[in-house]
């Protein structure tokens, strides 16, 4: 239970990482982006090597890793790479650019979508009972982490340009016309 908390401590941590950004603190808001998502990622750790677990068949198992591979690296993906690393993580200020297309003309917040479900695919590949407990509430945290950056950070970051975004992208549950766009827009920036 511990760890649970030290990574819902990592969650709050990240709250104040927009905060950073709109002042424009660099040293500030890159430790708090390590500090933040290292709380989390050493939680995890942790919960993966200990506690008791549930057997599962090998076919769940097999399919619990393909699952948890894939939210890494749309998680990877999403949050490293198709948002710019350097000016979003490490620069000073908030990032300018909006991005729209690929995995973020899907949903809004497609981290969340993607750690969700990448916890859920852990879960099923290494059956530990303190992950049931860990998807809810993680899950919980980060989104209303982005619930906070969706209504207060963002709109003022990207003023029009993001409440346009937010009429046209669903905030964390794809629709059809998202899934579409999704899929164009890989085509289009291919």
């Amino acid at each position: 239970m511990l760890y649970i908390i030290i990574g819902v401590a990592g969650f709050i941590i990240l709250f104040f990482f927009d905060l950073a950004a709109s002042k424009k603190i660099r040293f500030l808001k890159t430790v708090i982006w390590i500090v933040g998502y290292g709380l989390i990622a050493y939680s995890l750790n942790v919960i993966i090597r200990r506690g008791a677990q549930f057997v599962l068949p090998t076919s769940i198992k097999i399919t619990g890793i393909v699952l948890s591979t894939i939210f890494t690296i749309l998680l990877i993906y999403s949050l490293l790479i198709e948002i710019p690393f350097k000016r979003t993580y490490l620069d000073k200020g908030a990032g300018s650019e909006l991005i729209t297309t690929g995995t973020y003309a899907l949903v809004r917040h497609p981290g969340v979508l993607w750690f969700i479900l990448f916890l859920i695919g852990l879960f099923l590949a290494i059956g530990s009972r303190i992950l049931l407990i860990v998807i809810p509430v993680w899950g919980s945290m980060d989104i209303l982490y982005v619930v906070i950056q969706d209504k207060y950070y963002f709109p003022k970051q990207f003023e029009n340009a993001y409440k346009k975004y937010q009429k046209e992208v669903p905030m964390l549950i794809p629709n059809k016309a998202s899934i579409k766009r999704c899929f164009t827009t890989f085509l289009w920036k291919r």
